[in-house]
């Protein structure tokens, strides 16, 4: 019997085809497979139980970081057709052989392409072994690990399509790459022939094993050393040297944002921070994330005013070395705070080289930059843990997400996602694949970045060819409602100037529904009850929302209820100052506002605007809510990063919660629901423009009352249980209503995990199904998978009438 096997799934750059040429051996099978655009095709000659066997072998098993999707047998006659994509002349000899990739003629799906992979136990085992030959060799890779996504070129996944096309392989490396495990292992290579390492410090440059050894020592002695790592250059520095620190932020223009530590291992790890069984598993995972862990002792200098350290484990060989002989190091982005992470050489030294005192670099090209993935594990009821993405990057990109409600057969999709933590995606069938985080679009360098990675990944992932292969494909294009918003532009911008892709066509989202958008893609929902909690995001009423309930059916959604918007003074730098929305809260509910908080001066010249509508603004986002009440708490009045008002406000909460449940309790107490404390604060109700919404300024009012009664840490408590409470009556009243009983939350507030399991708990006592984020960001970096899903719902909608 001949037979064509055609598979499909993330089956390239992990060693797939070696692993089809053993299997097929066993089987006693002779034939063929190759590479062929984004799928591995394997021609197999023998007995039909043999080929079936192998073929359910192959449904089942894979190497590490591959994904099966389907494995599709078809029976050949004994002439193959000349002019088939299965087109192989001539006998196989009895042998089962790996051919040359080659371009797929009939593209009719969007590649599956395996992320870069964190070095493996096996050759990190090699690296520390004095008798083998790849001892302290920085670059040491095989089939189960190593750069992938961040050195592609191009699909195939064959060495010319990546930037270890330069390195010739040396005899040694040869004979390895026909057989054993490191079988047609792409990025193989040794001291010999692959990469090398070079330390530059001013006019001085150390090469091989030297380089590591003194780079590391200088890290030992308070020295700030760049590292070019898998997915780009970071800066590195003793987290214990506080001196070093403080240079590092200024050098990078970060005052107070907490750095991410790596650590030696695990080990290390547990000396500092509470380990759960679930984040020991994700913080050895191929992808080597950072996790977000709580410290023993909060007085731990590591993390800032965070409870939390941003742990992680070494990713490549290179920092296995540098960290051999000391303990942990911060491993941070190498860019001005704001800009993308640098990949290039000479960009590097024109931004950096004077302001560090080393260089470790390798002469390998990096095309793309990944940074480090972040990642929450919180902990809800009954002790189940729940991941949760604040950042997707590395390791986990471009893993697409695999719907059920699949998009329409004949549209391609592009998303261009938010303003903030901007990612883009691409969606066509039952699948979404969605980019790298790129930062904040306010930035040109992050901008240019974006347009250039859609590029990459429009010819990577053959979506002309998908977009042209018959005429009824259409392309949809789909983008934040705000008019003002650079991601917008860059939509009509694209629309503009793609002849290439027939059918465009525009369409607009409205902020807060893709946010529940990304839920429903997740969870493969059709109608929830969607509660989105933002900071801001515009509203096709001209006001700026951020507290919406909406009621989610299909592609549509009503605005069911929501905060009662403020009237603000100022745009760009008023989500910075925390001082200025909290006197808006205040004098909109007729309070005065403290000297501390504003001068009397400032504080008339707020009224007038305010009275003449000058620089004003309505304004209903949570966000803002979250920083006033921080404000007026006297926990922090400026955002000098992002979110620092609101870490605080929940670092208080948390605090009072300590004092209140017992060190046995520590991991529950995040989920204790409203109803199990004493007192909430005041709230209720009002009608605005035909909507019940809250009295935000009842809120306000009852701040003020218990802090000079409970104090900070109290107040800060019943506050996160207020807005819970509130979120589970409002649900409830949407439930009489509309009959849905599915609850989805989603938005950059709901990073705040005590808010999170304090909702998350009440809505499941009364009886709500509840869904969330948890393998892509709630945050904006989300936003793009929700805009293609909700569009493929208008599909979905037509077809199921």
């Amino acid at each position: 019997m001949k037979a064509l096997i055609r598979v499909t799934g993330a089956v390239q750059g992990i060693g797939y085809r070696p692993f089809v040429a053993k299997l097929a051996t066993e089987y006693k099978l002779e034939g063929d497979v190759k590479n062929l655009g984004g799928i591995v095709e394997i021609i197999v000659v023998g007995e039909s139980w043999s080929i079936n066997e192998f073929c359910e072998r192959l449904k089942n098993d894979c190497p590490p970081g591959g994904i099966i999707l389907d494995v599709l047998l078809k029976e050949l006659g004994d002439n193959v057709e000349p002019d088939g994509l299965y087109d192989r002349s001539g006998s196989f000899d009895g042998k089962f052989v790996i051919t040359k990739s080659s371009d797929d003629k009939e593209i009719c799906d969007l590649p599956v392409f395996p992320p870069d992979i964190a070095i493996c136990d096996k050759c990190r085992s090699e690296l520390v072994d004095t008798s083998d030959r790849r001892y302290n060799y920085p670059l040491i890779s095989c089939t189960s690990c190593g750069p992938r996504y961040s050195i592609l070129k191009n699909l195939p996944y064959d060495r010319e399509n990546i930037t270890m096309d330069i390195f010739k392989m040396c005899p040694a490396c040869s004979s390895e790459y026909k057989d054993g495990r490191r079988r047609h292992a792409q990025t193989i290579s040794c001291h010999d022939c692959g990469p090398q390492v070079l330390f530059i410090k001013g006019d001085k440059k150390v090469s091989g094993n030297k380089a590591v050894v003194e780079a590391a020592d200088d890290l030992s002695h308070g020295k700030i050393i760049a590292v070019k790592g898998i997915g780009g250059y970071q800066l590195a520095v003793s987290p214990y040297d506080d001196e070093a620190v403080k240079r590092l932020r200024e050098i990078k223009g970060r005052e107070g944002k907490p750095f991410a530590v790596m650590f030696k291992d695990i080990a290390e790890i547990r000396k500092l921070c509470v380990v759960s069984d679930t984040e020991e598993q994700y913080l050895l995972s191929s992808a080597k994330p950072i996790v977000l862990l709580d410290k023993i002792k909060k007085d731990i200098n590591l993390g800032g005013i965070s409870r939390q350290i941003g742990a992680f484990l070494p990713s490549t060989g290179l920092h296995v070395l540098l960290l051999e002989s000391q303990s942990a190091l911060i491993v941070t982005s190498a860019n001005i705070s704001g800009d993308p992470m640098i990949v290039s050489d000479s960009e590097f030294n024109d931004r950096f080289k004077d302001k560090v005192d080393g260089i470790l670099i390798y002469n390998r090209e990096i095309i793309r930059p990944l940074d480090d993935s972040v990642i929450q594990i919180v902990k809800g009821d009954e002790g189940k843990e729940i991941p949760r993405f604040i950042r997707r990057a590395r390791g986990y990109v471009p893993l697409p997400l695999f719907i059920q409600n699949r998009l329409s057969d004949d549209t391609i999709y592009f998303s261009f996602g938010a303003d903030l933590k901007n990612t883009f995606s691409i969606g066509y069938k039952d699948k979404i694949i969605m980019s790298q985080f790129f930062g904040d679009l306010d930035s040109l360098r992050t901008t240019k970045l974006q347009k250039k990675e859609l590029e990459n990944a429009i010819r990577i992932f053959k979506t002309k060819e998908v977009a042209q292969k018959n005429e009824t494909t259409k392309t949809e294009i789909i983008c934040d409602l705000h008019p003002g918003y650079v991601s917008t532009n860059l939509a009509d911008e694209f629309y503009r100037h793609n002849d290439n892709f027939a059918g465009k066509n525009v369409f607009r989202v409205q902020h807060h529904h893709a946010h529940i958008g990304s839920v429903m893609a997740e969870n493969n929902l059709k109608e929830c009850i969607g509660v989105a909690f933002d900071g801001t995001g515009y509203g096709p009423d001209n006001t700026i929302w951020g507290s919406e309930f909406l009621i989610c059916r299909y592609d549509e959604y009503e605005r069911e209820s929501g905060f009662m918007p403020i009237t603000m003074v100022g745009q760009d730098n008023l989500v910075k100052d925390a001082a200025m929305q909290a006197a808006c809260f205040l004098i909109e509910a007729g309070m005065n506002v403290p000297e501390e908080i504003m001068s009397s001066d400032k504080v008339t010249l707020l009224k007038a605007a305010i009275t003449n509508n000058i620089g004003t603004h309505k304004n209903s986002g949570m966000g803002r809510i979250f920083d006033a009440v921080s404000c007026l708490l006297h926990l922090n009045s400026y955002n000098d990063y992002e979110g620092k008002c609101a870490v605080m406000l929940q670092n208080a909460a948390e605090e009072y919660a300590d004092l209140c449940f017992s060190l046995e309790k520590r991991e529950s107490y995040l989920s204790i629901s409203s109803q199990n404390t004493e007192v909430l604060l005041d709230y209720g109700y009002i009608s605005y423009e035909g909507r019940r919404v809250v009295d935000t300024t009842t809120i306000i009012k009852s701040v003020v009352e218990h802090l000079n009664k409970d104090g900070a840490q109290k107040t800060a408590y019943l506050f996160h249980a207020t807005i819970s409470q509130i979120v589970c009556e409002t649900c409830i009243d949407i439930r009489k209503k509309s009959g849905l009983n599915a609850v989805a939350l989603s938005g950059g507030v709901f990073t705040n995990r005590l808010l999170f399991n304090m909702c998350l708990s009440l809505l499941c006592k009364n009886d709500f199904m509840v869904y969330y984020n948890s393998a892509y960001p709630t945050n904006d970096g989300g936003i793009s998978l929700g805009q293609i899903y909700l569009r493929g719902l208008s599909a979905l909608k037509e077809k199921e009438g």
